[in-house]
């Protein structure tokens, strides 16, 4: 299966240094808020996680982290982000930048990355953690049919609707 994938609509590749400037330009408060985020990220910061996403590829790390870019211009519109967590899991996540959202990109590049998860990796479930009260995530997260198993507290005193989901290999 190609690194790659695309169903037509989305294309996830792997980022460079020369998406950091799109990927500032995507941030905005409600990503911040959502994924817990102290701040708006510095230039440094979106080199570094880019830097670390690159060598994980590299190494075949923990770590298969996309951006998600329509296409056909292959324009940047988010990201998307498997982390393998052992015994067969993998945490999912992603995110869609304010002009591109409420389209279905985070569903189309969550179930290219779930497929991905389960035809490359051998993953056989996936794992979805949301902040209480983010409704956009927690539709995709229904739309790609992971099904609600509990909740977790999250590192800033909030809520994590915790979701899984079982993978075709």
């Amino acid at each position: 299966m190609d690194d790659e994938p695309s169903d037509g609509v989305v294309l996830l590749r792997r980022l460079s240094m020369d998406d950091v400037d799109a990927w500032l330009a995507g941030e905005d408060d409600e990503q911040i808020r959502w994924f817990g985020f102290p701040g708006p990220a510095t230039r440094a910061h979106v080199e570094r996680a880019i830097a670390a996403w690159q060598e994980s590829w590299a190494s075949e790390g923990a770590i298969r982290h996309w951006g998600v870019c329509v296409l056909p211009a292959r324009e940047l519109a988010g990201g998307v982000e498997l982390r393998d967590l052992g015994d067969g899991r993998v945490n999912l996540s992603y995110v869609i930048f304010p002009p591109y959202r409420r389209r279905g990109l985070a569903t189309r590049a969550s179930r290219l990355a779930l497929n991905y998860a389960a035809q490359v990796l051998g993953a056989a479930s996936a794992i979805i953690k949301i902040i209480e009260g983010n409704e956009a995530s927690l539709g995709v997260a229904r739309s790609v049919g992971a099904e609600m198993v509990g909740h977790e507290p999250t590192a800033t005193g909030g809520r994590f609707v915790v979701f899984c989901l079982l993978l075709d290999r």
